[in-house]
């Protein structure tokens, strides 16, 4: 939509209800990398499932060119903070370790960090370090400290911008800034400036098209939807209990050393992320990175201790053997096949779309649960431009929106058929269970995940990972009434 010049607000364009569930960077900002590549035009997308696997694989090595980015970033963080030694293990573990698997996916999340790892970097070099300098005089090299707490702000003030929870850095970036350049305010205010003004144009842009108070109501809707904390944190241990508990136990560790650094990251985040009452797995990316420099501190300190007594070689192989097992892990996540089954079903809805979309008519309604309408829809609808009409019983459990057209196409899968049980209180409602019961099946598929899952891994890893956003399990059977 942004690509199209529609703007990145979703309901100003197609209806979809969520006016301002998070604000607009993001998308604006992976639209610009799309562009650059001529996403989606240069792929000269059709209905067919390869042309649909490559429409999800290209933002996909843009997040994956980003997690490059964000390791090149760590590394520079801990050398510039702690040694060249932590910063390898630190970096190390962030590109290998089974957590890694969540950054090839499009979040908010991950579109963030970047930003967020630039802010602290550029507040770490407000310090100046004892090779900066170059016969007791300032390397002419070096980057004045106004610019480079303005740069940490813009970056930190974009990553905001990108997602809201992202605020909950300003006690880590902030008390870097401050104390680096020994609590000078102009300094400090100076950084301050974009990391208030430029999230706030969120804001400003309802005021100014008269709808503060729908920015008012989906902000209040995140937090009201219920999903504790410690469930999220439950799911981050069981896909990589190794750098949790490594992790946690090395920002315990730099903490007992006065190292409050990974702690004041992860703190304020968790704190927030408790009291707003709905967290996902993938939230915790965020904090990720800490957890992979508190585990190098831990490791570091070890490798000393192990070098002073016995050889160094065998200081090596703690963080070695912890790096191969993350490779191995993550090597059998990412090439155990997850979304071919997906591609298959997003094939089908297409092709039974488009053979249905007589001079570009709406005269179809597909009705499905809210994981494969609304993620089929911007292939068949935005790209393939095959229009019609949704259904989301996400979004109207008791089907009192009324069918617009005779045809449909339902997606059926476990979610879908539940809202199918119980007491029938709308006409409506009756009326898509009589079309459901004319509707002949088309197509069934299998979840290649969840049907494989027998605990062993790395499937109980995706299982929790498929669990963790909802995505449907078991049976899923396409039905058309035409």
């Amino acid at each position: 939509m942004v690509l199209e010049g529609r703007g990145p607000q979703e309901s100003a364009a197609n209806g979809y209800p969520r006016t301002y569930d998070h604000p607009y960077f993001g998308q604006l900002f992976l639209a610009s990398l799309l562009s650059v590549v001529g996403y989606p035009h240069s792929l000269n997308p059709s209905s067919d499932i390869a042309s649909i696997e490559s429409l999800h694989l290209v933002p996909r090595i843009v997040m994956g060119f980003l997690a490059i980015v964000d390791t090149f970033l760590i590394y520079q963080i801990c050398q510039r903070r702690y040694s060249r030694n932590v910063a390898l293990i630190a970096s190390v573990f962030f590109a290998v370790m089974p957590l890694t698997w969540i950054l090839r996916r499009i979040y908010l999340d991950n579109l963030l960090l970047p930003f967020l790892l630039c802010a602290i970097l550029f507040a770490l070099y407000i310090k100046p370090m004892a090779r900066d300098r170059v016969n007791g005089s300032q390397s002419k090299y070096l980057i004045n400290d106004y610019i480079l707490a303005l740069l940490s702000g813009i970056f930190l003030g974009l990553a905001i911008y990108t997602k809201i929870p992202a605020f909950t850095m300003i006690p880590l970036v902030g008390g870097l800034v401050f104390f680096y350049s020994k609590g000078n305010l102009k300094i400090v205010g100076l950084w301050i400036v974009p990391v208030l003004f430029i999230p706030l144009l969120w804001p400003l842009y309802s005021v100014v098209v008269g709808q503060s108070d729908l920015w008012t109501h989906w902000v209040l809707w995140q937090t009201e939807r219920d999903k504790p904390l410690y469930l999220s944190i439950i799911n981050f241990i069981q896909m990589d209990p190794v750098i949790v508990i490594i992790g946690f136990a090395g920002i315990i560790f730099a903490r007992i050393r006065n190292d409050f650094f990974p702690l004041i990251w992860v703190l304020p985040f968790l704190f927030s992320s408790f009291f707003i009452g709905f967290v996902q797995y993938f939230h915790l990316i965020v904090i990720f990175p800490a957890f992979c420099i508190g585990s190098a501190i831990l490791l570091d300190f070890l490798q000393k201790i192990v070098r002073k007594h016995t050889h160094r070689i065998l200081s090596i192989m703690i963080p070695v053997v912890i790096g191969i097992f993350g490779l191995v892990a993550t090597t059998m996540l990412i090439t155990t096949d997850v979304n071919s089954v997906y591609y298959k079903v997003y094939e089908n809805i297409a092709q039974n779309l488009h053979k249905e979309d007589n001079n570009k008519n709406v005269n179809v309604t597909v009705i499905g649960s809210h994981w494969w309408d609304w993620n089929s829809y911007w292939v068949t609808q935005q790209i393939l431009h095959d229009q019609h009409y949704l259904i989301d019983p996400m979004f109207d459990p008791d089907f009192k929106e009324q069918l617009k057209t005779d045809k449909v196409l339902f997606i059926a899968d476990t979610n879908f058929l539940q809202h199918f049980n119980g007491d029938v209180k709308y006409k409506n409602f009756q009326n898509i269970v009589n079309h459901y019961n004319q509707s002949k099946a088309v197509a069934n598929f299998i979840d290649n995940v969840t049907s494989r899952n027998n605990g062993k891994y790395p499937y109980n890893i995706l299982s929790v990972m498929t669990l963790g956003e909802n995505r449907p399990v078991g049976d899923v059977q396409i039905r058309t009434n035409y």
